[in-house]
């Protein structure tokens, strides 16, 4: 079945993947579709958030008998999702965790590929988690607003150039364990009880990778600095918005967004959990801080 010529031009789909970190009540207010990550303890598989909650991936974390690993999603699982939501007419934006830290946007392209009567762009947001969410956040507010693909994507590429990510550990074994730092800054941070702040490089060779942004001596010490971070880039009072993720505890996340409230012109703020497949590198004891400075752009 064909579109007719003259027939009005369907509002694009929008998906992204469980990488993604945004209240639940955005994902269903925009209509976003989630492809799953999965989280492997030993023999037993669970899809991030739809098999295995945040509240029981840190129970079964908490028995330790093993350490989870992460797995993407394989091609033909984006293949039956592009075809279950692709329609005529309807092109599907698929927004994805950075190249650099997950294959999954890979994945979808050679997906896309198996399917050249949809038409799908697959977008690599070179971040992860709330600064993904912010990303998918800017589509769907476009796409309501009747902007196109190929209007989006400037604005993708925009919104990415002004979030920060900043994010830090209480126990460093997670990060080691999962690859992301060597075992000699995992021995010192843990000898001097170290919490390194982390942030995604967004140019150069390191492009889409974790890199160091600093150092604090306990989470509330880095949840100050988040918010020096955001006063540098917003300005005294200035519009900002704000993202602050957590591992199992919320009370330092929601204590950085109250901050925020009160020190801000705050267009957009929440403390959500970070997805369990996410909490598989960095553990229960865990905070981070999405920001950028002023209003929307659409």
């Amino acid at each position: 079945m064909t579109q007719p010529a003259n027939a009005p031009a369907l509002r694009p789909i929008l998906v992204t993947d469980a990488g993604c970190d945004l209240p639940p009540a955005d994902f269903e207010r925009y209509g976003v579709h989630v492809a799953p990550l999965k989280i492997l303890f030993g023999e037993e598989s669970y899809r991030s958030g739809v098999d295995i909650t945040h509240e029981q991936f840190y129970a079964r974390l908490a028995q330790g008998d093993v350490h989870p690993t992460t797995s993407q999603p394989t091609v033909p699982d984006f293949v039956e999702l592009y075809r279950k939501l692709g329609a005529p007419g309807a092109p599907i934006l698929s927004i994805h965790l950075s190249e650099g830290l997950s294959g999954t946007v890979n994945v979808a392209r050679q997906a896309a590929q198996q399917l050249p009567e949809l038409d799908i762009t697959v977008h690599d947001t070179g971040t992860l988690t709330g600064a993904e969410g912010f990303q998918v956040l800017v589509a769907a507010r476009a796409f309501e607003a009747g902007c196109s693909v190929s209007e989006v994507l400037p604005l993708l590429a925009e919104t990415h150039a002004a979030t920060n990510l900043l994010f830090t550990v209480e126990d460093l074994s997670y990060l080691y364990r999962g690859g992301r730092i060597g075992s000699v800054r995992y021995q010192v941070g843990q000898l001097l009880s170290i919490k390194p702040i982390v942030t995604v490089e967004k140019r150069g060779p390191k492009a889409g990778t974790y890199i160091s942004a600093g150092r604090a001596r306990s989470l509330a010490k880095a949840g100050d600095i988040f918010i020096e971070r955001a006063a540098e880039a917003a300005g005294p009072g200035g519009k900002l918005r704000a993202v602050a993720v957590y591992g199992s505890d919320s009370t330092l996340a929601d204590a950085v967004i109250e901050r925020l409230k009160r020190e801000f012109d705050l267009v957009y703020g929440a403390a959500v959990p970070t997805a369990p497949v996410l909490g598989v590198h960095v553990g229960p004891g865990a905070l981070g801080l999405i920001y950028a400075p002023g209003d929307w752009p659409v």
